[in-house]
């Protein structure tokens, strides 16, 4: 009888399937995070999408090595670019010009015409740079000079009526003009115009310079070194002819709680011919017949005759136009007042045609009937001013609270000359406008009446 003999299975050989369920198990768990990852990365784009499109701001472009004896002939300091980029939501939010650099290079390129390419560099390394919208520039380069070239002053108008301009004086005579060859070699002058609109005295004034060729056609790409020219265009009126103030003669008073506030003229300066020696008796100004003021309550309007010397006219005609303001009395004064010099220069002296003027203050009338004989200046300001005759209206310096109405006359004439050695300057000049610790100036009377108004009793 046969036996038949089991093997029962040894532990080892029980567990040889395992790693058949390790690798199921792997293969899930690898599945699972890729799904996971996937989802994440859904989720954040959902919250944070990434945006493509312009961005809405220039990129200025920079010149990286350019040759020290070259210039660009086309200005690159203007040139910019624009971008479309591919950036989160979150990014574009802060995103400005200052993140992004645009660049060319120009090493070892000599004159001519280049094509170069332009390069981007950004901060935010989340932001992605799509499309350059000008990849390239067109430069040309050009051999950096310079050259002196002379400074030509052009008067563009006229002077006023009976007067002519003479040579402008001018500094600097000569400049320095800079930039591309091709541009400088057109450069024959560096250009100025000045415009004397009608002036009756000479004319200052600080100008830009234009580069410009032998056509006057300005030149650009190119500097001017100074850029500036000091101008002074002297004037002089014609012989036989003579600029006067015109002064309204006045008579009778305004009616009672009235007052003159101002006298205005139109107009107010003539031009008077005749001989030299007519012309050398007239003061400076000629007066008007008479335009009264009786009784008056509103402004006056009149048309005068001018008083004109004998063999002597009047290029404007033999008439102005007098206005007068007439006010209610806040509280006014015509004053007569001399005047004083500020601004002459040293080694010259000046006389005026007139020792005085009347000016017309008003304001409150404790500040008025206060007024001293040095509270109110009357000044010439002769700064700048050249020897010769001058039209120069007089400014006035008064205390705090009171209003100059107006002065007359509008304009007065001062003759500047080389002062000899040992003589006055001619008019005093302006004192220091300190206030005196004790005051024992007499009051200045009021050349007008100043009459309080009466309220009339109330009716039954």
């Amino acid at each position: 009888m046969s036996t038949e003999t089991s093997v029962q299975p040894t532990n080892r050989e029980r567990a040889r399937p395992r790693p058949t369920f390790i690798l199921r198990d792997l293969g899930t768990l690898v599945l699972s995070a890729v799904l996971a990852l996937i989802v994440w990365l859904i989720a954040v784009n959902q919250e944070n999408p990434l945006i493509t499109q312009e961005f809405s701001e220039r990129i200025p472009v920079t010149v990286l090595g350019l040759g020290e004896d070259l210039i660009p002939v086309q200005p690159l300091s203007d040139e910019t670019v624009r971008l479309v980029l591919r950036a989160p939501r979150s990014s574009w939010e802060n995103l400005s010009a200052s993140d992004f650099r645009a660049t060319v290079d120009l090493t070892s390129m000599g004159p001519g015409e280049h094509d170069v390419v332009v390069r981007i560099t950004r901060r935010d390394p989340q932001v992605s740079v799509i499309e350059i919208q000008r990849p390239e520039l067109s430069v040309t380069l050009d051999r950096l000079i310079s050259k002196e070239v002379p400074v030509q002053v052009e008067p563009m108008d006229g002077t006023a009526f009976g007067y002519d301009w003479q040579t402008p004086i001018y500094s600097p005579i000569t400049v320095t003009v800079s930039g591309p060859e091709t541009q400088v070699q057109q450069v024959v002058k560096a250009r100025a115009e000045v415009y004397l609109r009608g002036a009756k005295s000479q004319v200052e004034r600080v100008q830009t310079l234009v580069p410009t060729d032998a056509q006057n056609r300005p030149i650009d790409s190119v500097t001017v070194e100074p850029a500036q020219v000091q101008v002074v265009v002297p004037v002089e009126q014609w012989p036989g002819r003579k600029e006067v103030a015109v002064r309204v003669k006045l008579s009778g008073r305004p009616a009672a709680g009235y007052r003159l506030s101002s006298v205005k003229v139109e107009p107010s300066t003539i031009v008077l011919q005749g001989e030299a020696d007519a012309l050398s008796d007239v003061p400076g100004y000629v007066e008007t017949e008479p335009l009264s003021l009786e009784n008056a309550t509103a402004d006056l309007r009149k048309r005068v005759q001018l008083i004109l010397p004998e063999g002597v006219t009047s290029f404007d005609g033999d008439t102005v136009l007098a206005t007068a303001g007439i006010t209610p009395i806040e509280g006014g004064v015509t004053v007569t007042e001399s005047l004083v010099v500020q601004g002459l220069c040293s080694g010259l002296s000046a006389d005026a045609s007139l020792d005085e003027v009347e000016v017309s203050l008003s304001g409150p009338l404790p500040l008025l009937e206060s007024l001293n004989q040095d509270d109110v200046f009357v000044i010439l300001d002769l700064t700048g001013l050249i020897p010769g005759t001058h039209a120069v209206k007089p400014r006035v310096a008064l205390p705090d609270g009171i209003r100059l109405d107006g002065v007359i006359p509008e304009t007065v004439e001062v003759v500047i000359k080389p002062r000899e050695e040992g003589a006055d300057i001619g008019l005093p000049r302006l004192p220091a406008l300190e206030t005196p610790a004790v005051d024992t100036t007499p009051p200045i009377t009021a050349t007008s009446v100043v009459t309080e108004a009466v309220t009339p009793p109330a009716g039954p």
